[in-house]
């Protein structure tokens, strides 16, 4: 414990605060405006009031013209007629009446917003399959063509479903490549069989 005595607080309390008569005076500007030297400008006298008239206040304002008529729209061109696109249901030579089928449905084609994209993106990724599956037999590894060339085979004929030129030749060629690679294991164990 200290033994000394505290000491007050000082907040400013016991300050007086300038009063508003002791702002110093500031100096006269030295920059005066271009209308400081334009004489006084007098308003007009308000008009003196003059005896009510009685009349209207739109008394001295002109009617206008009456509207002119105009002449009447002329009247619409008449619809043109065209052919049917189908045959008109009735009778036509002998036999029962001759009823038009189903209209002929003609969708709208779908406008395409925003970039159009026709990269064969299935082609590309078969072809890709493809290397895989040359790169994994020129080292002489087997695994990475079981996988690769079954999968490069669908990507293939899913690619050529969806209309990519491509996408025949990418299945065809991942074909072979897996029947080279069975061809290469076949011939591999026949070679290691015989020694």
């Amino acid at each position: 414990m200290s033994t000394e005595p505290e000491r007050p607080v000082e907040l400013g309390k016991d300050q007086v605060a300038p009063r508003v008569q002791d702002a110093p005076v500031l100096p006269e500007p030295t920059q005066r405006m271009w209308t400081d030297n334009l004489p006084p400008t007098e308003l007009p006298p308000p008009p003196a009031p003059g005896p009510a008239r009685a009349e209207a206040p739109w008394a001295g304002i002109e009617r206008p013209a009456p509207p002119v008529e105009l002449p009447p729209y002329p009247p619409p061109p008449p619809a043109p007629v065209y052919p049917p696109r189908y045959p008109v249901p009735g009778q036509v030579g002998y036999g029962t009446p001759r009823y038009p089928g189903p209209l002929p449905y003609q969708p709208m084609p779908m406008r395409r917003y925003g970039y159009a994209d026709d990269t064969p993106i299935w082609s590309i990724i078969s072809f890709c399959c493809v290397a895989a599956s040359v790169l994994g037999g020129a080292m002489l590894c087997g695994l990475p063509i079981l996988v690769t060339a079954p999968t490069g085979i669908v990507l293939g004929l899913v690619g050529h479903a969806k209309g990519e030129q491509m996408g025949k030749w990418a299945a065809i060629a991942n074909g072979v490549v897996a029947a080279l690679a069975a061809l290469v294991v076949v011939l591999f164990v026949v070679a290691v069989g015989s020694i």
